[in-house]
């Protein structure tokens, strides 16, 4: 669990950080209504009395004794406690009493039933456990429930991660753990001047692999305005409470921060239609812009199921989850070590339907197959017909805002799983990719049609695939898949030397 607690307030777009930092109140004031009341109050007492009412600012009620504000404060939910705490730095730090909190947490966390003691003995002990109550830092019962509370989030959720798929290598029931815990996705766009625009996920589909978000929208703010895109898993705060997700705290866990001041360098283009071009930022984000003023129309992200859980949930709101490092296994006996023993599972889909799906067992590497800092892993072999699988129809890629929708060709979602001899992942994807003319030499006279590629590069591995378009069955066929490690990454996972 990362250090600090961020949360937000849908309702009324509250925004804070626990470890100490000013909140602020953007939509309706918390302050300014308690305010009011205070001086609807005090006039009413000032006419029944006939006296002359005081000015406005010695009734504040920021000028209260603490010990007033604390009483006040503790006659609060959970949620208008935390609310409460982002409106200036005075509420925040009343928002923060251990006293306050302490009662919180033993309501609803309460401790075994007590022995019978004399009274005076309780009350001795009553006020010893109020000193040292005190003695705790600010904030830290507060913390402490809400570490709670996050811990009986998951509850089951470990019963439901535990079924493996066996192709894939990764939780079958992972659908089912993300409604559990009640986690959703948000992007928030943040303009230069610090203006910040929240908006959740209208739809989301999950593959065997990966989970495709899509955020639709009406209204969204200039795109030659934005200077950061965000994404984040969200999950709500308070179990015990009951308080239902849309209008409660909620956490937020970094997934991925993208910059958006100059997004044509930054951002390769898929593809495109009559109304929307499509633009990827890596990893796993889709920009749909208007063709006629380039303007935002839908945001789509594909996220693979590789720690998903953890990095929806474990994260902050500024820092992303940070995996336990990788021990490598040794095996001295084996002098091809690490060059052999993997599996790959790869499926090429738009998010709501499939078009590809394969797996392929024990490939292996050549030691002369190691060229230029790569090992090369051949899953289809274009001299093997036997290998080549078919693909019906035409790739496209559908995309819809709330008035209108289409369908862009020749481009897709790519999800690629690659599993170790010991079955761990040990490289995954989850990315758009487009179909583009291939101009590799050769010729493959077993098949008449039109050559095409799909390829995809990152820091640590890249896919070459190849398919030939046959216009009289309407399919492709898939002739060659490629697999490119880099020899770094083999090293530093089963520690090599090659």
């Amino acid at each position: 669990m990362a250090t600090g607690v961020d949360w937000v307030m849908p309702g009324t777009r509250v925004e804070a950080r626990g470890g100490g930092g000013r909140g602020r109140l953007e939509a309706t004031s918390f302050r300014q209504k308690w305010n009011t009341s205070m001086l609807s109050r005090s006039f009413q007492l000032g006419r029944a009395k006939g006296g002359k009412l005081r000015s406005a600012s010695l009734i504040s009620i920021e000028s209260l004794p603490w010990e007033i504000l604390q009483q006040i404060f503790s006659y609060l939910d959970i949620s208008s406690l935390l609310c409460a705490g982002c409106v200036s730095k005075s509420f925040y730090q009343v928002s923060n009493d251990n006293l306050i909190w302490h009662r919180i947490y033993c309501k609803y966390f309460a401790c075994k039933r007590k022995a019978w003691k004399p009274k005076t003995v309780d009350t001795a002990t009553e006020e010893l456990s109020k000193i040292s109550i005190l003695d705790s830092p600010a904030g830290f019962w507060k913390k402490e429930y809400i570490r709670k509370c996050a811990g009986l989030g998951t509850r089951g959720v470990g019963q439901l991660l535990k079924p493996i798929n066996r192709y894939t290598g990764l939780p079958s029931k992972l659908k089912e753990a993300v409604k559990t815990l009640g986690i959703t996705w948000m992007v928030v766009l943040r303009e230069r001047n610090g203006k910040e625009h929240v908006k959740e996920q209208s739809k989301v589909y999950f593959s065997d692999t990966s989970a495709t978000l899509c955020w639709n929208s009406a209204v969204w703010p200039p795109l030659s305005s934005l200077k950061v895109l965000c994404v984040y898993g969200v999950t709500p705060l308070l179990q015990p409470s009951k308080t239902p997700a849309t209008n409660g705290p909620r956490r937020r866990s970094l997934l991925a921060e993208y910059n958006l001041t100059n997004l044509e360098e930054s951002s390769t283009y898929i593809g495109g239609d009559k109304l929307v071009k499509l633009q990827c930022l890596y990893p796993g984000m889709l920009l749909g812009c208007w063709q006629e003023d380039g303007e935002l129309a839908v945001i789509i992200a594909n996220l693979h199921f590789h720690q998903l859980i953890e990095k929806s949930t474990l994260g902050s709101i500024t820092c992303k989850y940070s995996p336990p490092s990788h021990e490598p296994v040794l095996d001295d006996i084996d002098p091809e070590y690490g060059l052999h023993g993997y599996h790959c599972h790869i499926t090429l889909h738009n998010g709501k339907s499939s078009y590809m799906s394969g797996n392929f067992h024990n490939l292996f590497c050549r030691k002369e197959s190691i060229q230029n800092g790569f090992l090369r892993i051949t899953v289809i072999s274009s001299k093997k017909e036997s290998q080549h699988s078919t693909i019906s129809g035409n790739i496209s890629f559908p995309w819809n805002t709330e008035f209108l929708k289409g369908n862009i060709q020749h481009c897709c979602l790519m999800d690629v799983t690659i599993l170790d001899e010991a079955e761990k992942p040990f490289w995954w994807v989850s990315s758009p990719v487009a179909m583009h003319p291939d101009c590799t030499p050769g010729v493959r006279y077993s098949y008449l049609g039109k050559r095409q590629a799909i390829d995809y590069k990152d820091a640590e591995g890249k896919v070459h695939m190849e398919l030939m378009w046959l216009e009289e069955e309407n399919q492709y066929y898939i002739v060659s898949l490629v697999l490119f490690f880099t020899v770094k990454k083999i090293n530093a996972w089963f520690s090599t030397n090659y």
